[in-house]
C-alpha cells in the first residue's frame, strides 16, 4: 500500500533549499567597520572627565566624552590613527593607534592635570580658523628663521613619521632605537638637548614625540635653538628649541 509523502517530510529540503538563495547577514563588525573607544580619566583619581574633546587627527571624526567620561567613534577603517583629547584644566594628550578591518579598541585614556595656566582667548568666528593658522606659517616661513617642512614636500618624502622629516634638518639629530627615535637640537646654547613640542598651539612635550605619524600633518615649524625660536612659542622654563606641529583637524579654541 502506497502512503502520500508527508509534507513535513518535505521541510528540511525546502529550507536547505532556500537558504542557498537567501544572503546570509554580515557580521557586526563588517557591517559597523572598526571601533575605537574609550573612557577619559583623570590620570591621578581615576575619576571620569566630561565634555573631553576626542579627535582623531587628519579625519572629520570628533566627538566629546559623556557623563561617565566614555566616547566612541565608530565605522572606522583599518589603518593608523592619532587620538588626541583636549579637557580644560588638564594637558593635552595624544596616542597612536593600530586599528585592524572590524577590530574593536577600548581602553582607558588617561589624563594628567595642566601643570600651566592658559590664557583667555577670544575667538573672531570658527569658520576660516586653519586658514588664519596656516596664514601664520607662511608668514614666519617668509621671515627665514627655523626649518618649514609644508604638506606638500611631506607627501614627497613619503613620511610615515615626523622623525623622518627631522632627519632632513641641518641642526637637528635624530637618535634610533628599538623603542623609537628622539629628537636633539645640536645648535642649542647648552648642546644637543631636546626641543619642545607643541601641537596645534597647545604645549605637547609630554604626549608628543618624534615618533608621531604624519597623518593629518600639514606643516612642521623646527626651531632649534631659543634665539631661533619666535617668542610665541617660548615658555618659561625653556631651555632648547621648539618643533610646531600643525594638523588639518586642528579645532579652534573655544570663545570666552
Amino acid at each position: 500500500m502506497a502512503f502520500p509523502f508527508p509534507y513535513y517530510c518535505r521541510l528540511p529540503v525546502l529550507l536547505v533549499e532556500l537558504g542557498a538563495t537567501l544572503p546570509v547577514p554580515a557580521p557586526a563588525a563588517q557591517r559597523a567597520g572598526a571601533l575605537i573607544s574609550g573612557r577619559v580619566i583623570d590620570q591621578s583619581s581615576r575619576a571620569p572627565i566630561p565634555r573631553a574633546r576626542v579627535f582623531l587627527l587628519g579625519t572629520p571624526h570628533n566627538t566629546d566624552s559623556d557623563s561617565t567620561g566614555r566616547f566612541a567613534h565608530e565605522g572606522l577603517k583599518s589603518g593608523t590613527y592619532l587620538l588626541q583629547i583636549r579637557a580644560l584644566g588638564y594637558a593635552m594628550s595624544t596616542w597612536v593607534i593600530n586599528l585592524g578591518s572590524g577590530e574593536v579598541v577600548d581602553q582607558d585614556f588617561e589624563m594628567a592635570q595642566a601643570a600651566y595656566t592658559l590664557d583667555t582667548i577670544t575667538a573672531e568666528g570658527r569658520p576660516g580658523f586653519m586658514e588664519r593658522r596656516m596664514h601664520d606659517f607662511e608668514r614666519r616661513r617668509k621671515e627665514g628663521r627655523g626649518v618649514f617642512v609644508t604638506e606638500e614636500e611631506i607627501r614627497r618624502e613619503n613620511a610615515t613619521t615626523v622623525s623622518d622629516l627631522l632627519r632632513m634638518a641641518a641642526g637637528v639629530q635624530t637618535v634610533c632605537n628599538h623603542a623609537g627615535c628622539v629628537a636633539r637640537m645640536t645648535r642649542a646654547a647648552r648642546g644637543a638637548c631636546r626641543p619642545d613640542f607643541v601641537l596645534d598651539g597647545f604645549p605637547a612635550t609630554f604626549s608628543t614625540t618624534a615618533n608621531l605619524p604624519t597623518i593629518g600633518v600639514v606643516g612642521i615649524e623646527i626651531y632649534r635653538s631659543l634665539s631661533e625660536t619666535p617668542a610665541e612659542f617660548l615658555k618659561a622654563g625653556a631651555t632648547c628649541g621648539s618643533i610646531i606641529i600643525w594638523t588639518r583637524s586642528a579645532p579652534s579654541p573655544p570663545s570666552h
